[in-house]
C-alpha cells in the first residue's frame, strides 16, 4: 500500500516520508498507525490537495503545514520543523512534500542536528530519496555550519 505513495521512504518505525499522497492514501496512513501528518509543500506545489488539512484532521490525525519554498528554503522553516518534530517525538509521524525532496533534506538535518546522528549515517536516508541540487546543497551546508557540524 505505501509503495504506491510517491517516493515513500521509511526512516524508522515511527517516521515515514513521501511525496504528495492522494486523498485516499491518507486513509492508509491512518490505518498504518500514524498520528501526525506534517506537510512541507506549498499550496501551489504539484498535486497539492486544497483541503488536505480537513481530510487529515477528519481522520483524527494531527496536521501541521510548514510551507517551504523549494527554491529558497529558510532557517526559520527548519526551526519550525524541528520544533514540530520535537513536539511529536513520541508519536508516529508521516512527513511529506510534493516529491519527498524538501522532506528528505529536513529529515537529514533533523537527524544530524537534533538527534546527533552522524552525517555519514543520516546522509544515507537523504540519498536514498534524492541527490540535492545546488540550492539545497548550499542550504544544507549553511545549516551544518550554523550548528557547528562538520560534514
Amino acid at each position: 500500500m505505501f509503495e504506491e505513495i510517491k517516493n515513500f521512504y521509511r526512516i524508522s518505525d515511527a517516521i515515514a516520508t513521501a511525496g504528495q499522497p492522494t486523498p485516499e492514501q491518507f486513509h492508509d496512513i491512518k490505518q498504518e498507525g500514524f498520528d501526525v501528518v506534517i506537510n512541507l509543500a506549498r499550496h501551489d506545489s504539484p498535486d497539492a490537495i486544497e483541503d488536505e488539512a480537513a481530510i487529515v484532521e477528519g481522520l483524527n490525525l494531527d496536521y501541521v503545514h510548514i510551507p517551504v519554498d523549494f527554491t529558497a528554503p529558510a532557517l526559520s522553516d527548519l526551526k519550525r520543523f524541528f520544533a514540530t518534530m520535537d513536539r511529536y517525538r513520541f508519536n508516529n509521524i508521516f512527513v511529506h512534500c510534493a516529491c519527498n525532496w524538501r522532506v528528505s533534506a529536513f529529515i537529514f538535518l533533523y537527524q544530524t542536528v537534533r538527534c546527533d546522528v552522524p552525517v555519514a549515517t543520516s546522509v544515507r536516508d537523504l540519498h536514498a530519496v534524492w541527490q540535492p541540487d545546488e540550492t539545497w546543497l548550499a542550504f544544507i551546508d549553511s545549516i551544518l555550519k550554523h550548528y557547528n557540524i562538520d560534514a
